[in-house]
């Protein structure tokens, strides 16, 4: 947007350019996941690719099994219009599969937001939406149980099928328009303390055992309110609050 004003591009023009935008960022954070994981492409049993803000067909998954040398029986998944939220119901889907087929996933997000930007508007929640969402791809490996790195222990999931329309994403002519209610955070916080304490409940745990907190930087005030939802020290969010200040809210390659 520093360069085109995509603010009067039409949604066809802004997929056609997803792709060409998304794929060098989908390859490096897909290639840097691998090195650190000491594996080879061809390792890889599924290749997941989740985003909300571009589409095509061949899209990211088939360019980034291409270029990184996937195997061509590698399966191929996309995680689609989810938003922020796909990132952790994707962590359990990849995970999933690694313990049922005892193959590697390669878990890749990548993100675009800044190619939906709006016609100008006197909407002030449009202007703050644009100023906090930023463009990224992030990637992870998953492996069966080899005693190195982080384990995927548990997830719990909470849908508030009442609230479903605080948060839209919106598919119209010109690009993918965000609805954002600022009632997000006061709904949040009557809903993260018990699902948190749900999933620590399952294991013999509570909130005072937890060592280290990544909570998704949706923005100041999301982190305001589950932090003060549960009761954790001003620490615990650092990490959250230096990627909102660095990086902004990248949709689903946030946390």
């Amino acid at each position: 947007p520093m360069v085109d004003d995509v603010s009067k591009w039409t949604t066809a023009a802004r997929l056609q350019r997803y792709l060409a935008e998304a794929m060098p960022l989908a390859k490096g954070a897909a290639a840097g996941a691998l090195a650190i994981a000491g594996l080879d492409a061809s390792d890889v049993g599924l290749l997941a690719v989740v985003s909300c803000t571009g589409y095509s067909t061949p899209g990211v998954d088939v360019g980034v099994a291409r270029d990184l040398g996937l195997r061509p029986n590698a399966e191929r998944l996309l995680i689609g219009h989810m938003g922020c939220h796909a990132a952790l119901p994707a962590l359990g889907l990849a995970a999933d599969y690694v313990i049922s087929r005892g193959r590697p996933a390669l878990l890749l997000f990548v993100e675009l937001p800044s190619l939906h930007i709006q016609p100008p508007s006197e909407d002030v929640s449009h202007v703050l939406e644009h100023a906090l969402f930023s463009d990224a791809a992030a990637a992870l490996v998953l492996e069966p149980a080899s005693g190195l790195g982080s384990v995927v222990i548990d997830i719990e999931a909470l849908t508030d099928v009442a609230s479903a329309g605080q948060i839209t994403w919106e598919i119209t002519d010109m690009g993918f328009r965000m609805g954002l209610s600022r009632r997000v955070p006061d709904i949040l916080a009557g809903q993260v303390g018990p699902t948190v304490d749900t999933l620590l409940g399952r294991h013999g745990l509570n909130r005072s055992d937890v060592a280290a907190w990544g909570v998704h930087p949706g923005g100041p005030r999301v982190l305001d309110a589950v932090g003060a939802a549960l009761d954790l020290p001003k620490a615990a969010l650092d990490v959250s609050r230096d990627v909102l200040a660095e990086y902004g809210n990248c949709s689903s390659a946030t946390v």
